[in-house]
């Protein structure tokens, strides 16, 4: 069997086997014995009838298919072996088309194998792109501790009427035509006014409620809505079970020593501390920022070739992964793109455009990381597992269960690991050095 590899330059390469009758004619005798052996034909017992009376009931079409995959699987295991960029090539089945040249008597399986998103990148240091902090302001300082006195405010139950950014315990029941509907009841339920949780105008309508009343609210669900109420009228019954007002703490020594997140015994130490905690939000934010814009001039300047098959996988496991976050909310795909207010096929385009902005990023980290010589050493893979005794452990177990359950494989997962301390150490190198 003759081999040739070629690069088609989008993506993919080509591994060309080429069989003289020498390599297939063996295999065909195998596969019609085969056959033959499997064929019942009467007066004899089954596979006992000779070879040439059986071969009558094989179809060519059977031994054609026969020795296609015999021959697949005799040597699809060792295709790439000698090819000299075997690390480019992505783990997607290959696709084969097989020809037969009559006059030299030769059969060609033509395989195409997809590569890695990959790009050519000229330089990656001497961007000089900038990306400053926000400073920190006295005014931030205050907002963050206002939102801290907010987190940790208490409910506490109330005769009064409710006002916007109460609680209201309710038990309400909805009507559609007179008849209750599915979704629209619900009992102790604690609801905020004002969080616009509820369909519009059924918060507003509670305001100045209290302990104990009943009220009856019209509403029109709107056209956004879910498909089966959309633009329908609805009438709800509202029994008020509690009113709750939100009661600040005091703004004090007291108060700041209960935060377990700053650790400090006065205000004046938490107001430092979540000024320090401001400014390091604020200086990794300039960090992404300019890690973004990095590989954006990155992107302009490089050619970067992603195969179409592997982007609409990739596409694909994008759409899957929404499709499972939209289920968690209990939405239907259908149910999504009506609230979302866009279509199927503008869903499957935004997909395909995260996709490819995943796949582009990763081929620039790959350049990057060859260009400078970045790789995932033993040290980093037994600092990021918390020491080296840990990591050898960890492989020692690893290697425990392959040996129990063959099919378990945890080099997978390493990999994912050893990508993940490459591409951060990636963006060390591309933020010191543009």
């Amino acid at each position: 069997m003759e081999k040739v590899f070629h690069d088609n330059g989008n993506g993919t390469i080509n591994v060309s086997c080429t069989y003289e009758d020498k390599d297939y004619i063996p295999v065909v005798g195998k596969v019609v014995d085969r056959l033959c052996s499997e064929v019942t034909v009467k007066g004899f017992r089954k596979g006992k009838a000779p070879k040439e009376v059986a071969q009558r009931y094989v179809s060519n079409e059977d031994i054609y298919n026969g020795m296609v995959n015999k021959l697949i699987d005799k040597d699809f295991a060792t295709l790439l072996e000698g090819y000299k960029d075997i690390e480019k090539v992505a783990n997607i089945k290959p696709s084969l088309n097989v020809t037969f040249d009559q006059k030299a008597k030769k059969y060609n399986f033509l395989y195409t194998f997809v590569n890695l998103p990959e790009a050519d990148v000229k330089k990656c240091t001497g961007y000089d792109i900038e990306s400053k902090a926000k400073a920190v302001t006295d005014a931030d300082v205050k907002a963050e501790i206002s939102k801290l006195l907010t987190d940790n405010a208490e409910l506490v139950p109330s005769k009064d009427s409710a006002a916007t950014g109460d609680h209201v315990i309710i038990d309400f029941t909805g009507y559609m035509d007179g008849k209750e509907f599915d979704g629209g009841s619900g009992k102790d339920y604690d609801l905020t006014l004002g969080s616009k949780s509820f369909v519009p105008g059924f918060e507003d309508a509670l305001v100045g409620i209290k302990e104990g009343d009943r009220k009856s609210i019209n509403i029109t669900f709107p056209k956004d809505y879910l498909a089966s109420l959309a633009n329908k009228p609805a009438k709800f019954s509202v029994i008020c079970k509690g009113v709750k007002k939100i009661v600040l703490p005091e703004e004090n020594d007291e108060f700041a020593s209960t935060l377990t997140e700053y650790k400090v015994k006065t205000m004046e130490e938490l107001r430092k501390a979540v000024k320090e905690k401001l400014a390091a939000n604020a200086k990794a934010t300039a960090r992404r920022e300019k890690i973004t814009k990095i590989f954006a001039a990155l992107e302009k300047d490089s050619k970067v070739i992603i195969a179409d098959e592997y982007l609409n996988l990739s596409a694909n496991q994008v759409q899957e992964s929404q499709l499972g976050q939209f289920k968690q909310y209990g939405l239907t795909l259908e149910e999504y793109l009506k609230i979302a207010g866009t279509t199927m096929d503008q869903f499957k385009d935004n997909c395909k455009k995260i996709a490819k902005e995943e796949a582009t990023r990763f081929a620039l980290v790959r350049a990057v990381s060859s260009m400078a010589e970045i790789s995932a050493t033993d040290d980093d893979m037994e600092k990021r597992f918390g020491g080296k005794e840990k990591y050898a452990k960890l492989l020692e177990a690893a290697n425990e269960q392959h040996v129990k359950n063959p099919s378990f494989n945890a080099e997978g997962y390493f990999a994912q690991v050893k990508d993940s301390i490459v591409q951060e150490k990636v963006e060390d190198y591309l933020v010191a050095n543009n």
